[in-house]
């Protein structure tokens, strides 16, 4: 026996309207945010969910949307009860609202835990699934133990030059060489105290900004990632639904209109 039974799963894609709906389950649901923010209260607490980021609602706590539900919002949930004592400690003293250190494996092990859902796995493939699922989205970046380190100084630095220039090519040499420090040691620091590579992290930035463009210009899926500085389509597409979860004529469809709508 696990230590959790997977109970269901399922991806929400917003189409601008409404709110999630108040209630008071009796079991325990973790939602991950892919795109756009997720406005949630539960008791007396609020919280904002940005993608990359997931909140595990507890059982018997009243919970629900405060806020409308943004057009381009797009998130995972599953649900699930502990099985065993080691199981209700685990979730029991699991941080209830943090970033993920490896967003891109949440949304994989999530769209894995679904096609095995929707092909009829058993239940102790789920239920192992959704551990390793658990463990993965409990992983949280590892930062300097003081805020103002030179290293976390470096991180945020390189973090802001990537957000300017995204569109450029850019190696993690090509970044160390622009900050005057060892490539090796950018990496490193990087890694640490954003919780990803470089490369993911400009992955990340082009996909956004490839994503803003399906959702608000009538511009090509090709034309929009290559203004996002992606020049090899395959690649492009496997960034796309590793980030994304979907894939981007999928994204153009449920989120074309998103910013034009007259409801």
């Amino acid at each position: 026996m696990g230590r959790f039974q997977f109970l269901n799963a399922g991806r929400f894609i917003s189409r601008g309207r409404g709110r999630h709906g108040a209630r008071v389950i009796d079991n325990w649901e973790l939602i991950y945010v892919i795109s756009g923010t997720l406005e949630m209260f539960e008791g007396e607490r609020e919280f904002c969910i940005a993608p990359g980021e997931r909140l595990l609602l507890r059982p018997g706590i009243r919970h629900g949307g405060s806020a409308a539900y943004s057009p381009e919002l797009s998130f995972f949930w599953g649900h699930c009860q502990p099985e065993t004592e080691d199981g209700r400690a685990f979730l029991a003293s699991y941080e209830q609202y943090a970033p993920c250190a490896r967003p891109e494996r949440v949304a994989e092990y999530f769209n894995r835990i679904l096609d095995e859902q929707r092909d009829g796995a058993t239940q102790e493939e789920l239920d192992l699934l959704w551990e390793i699922l658990m463990l993965a989205a409990s992983e949280k970046p590892v930062r300097e133990n003081q805020p103002d380190s030179a290293p976390e100084r470096l991180a945020h630095r390189a973090a802001d030059w990537i957000r300017l220039h995204f569109a450029e090519s850019i190696s993690t040499a090509e970044l160390a060489s622009e900050l005057r420090c060892n490539p090796d040691y950018l990496g490193r620091v990087f890694r640490r105290v954003c919780g990803c590579t470089v490369t993911e992290a400009v992955n990340r930035a082009r996909i956004q900004h490839c994503c803003r463009l399906l959702s608000g210009s009538m511009m090509t899926v090709r034309e929009a990632a290559f203004e996002s500085g992606f020049n090899d389509p395959a690649y492009f597409r496997r960034c796309f639904f590793r980030i994304m979860a979907m894939t981007p004529g999928e994204y153009r469809r449920i989120h074309g209109n998103g910013h034009l709508n007259t409801e």
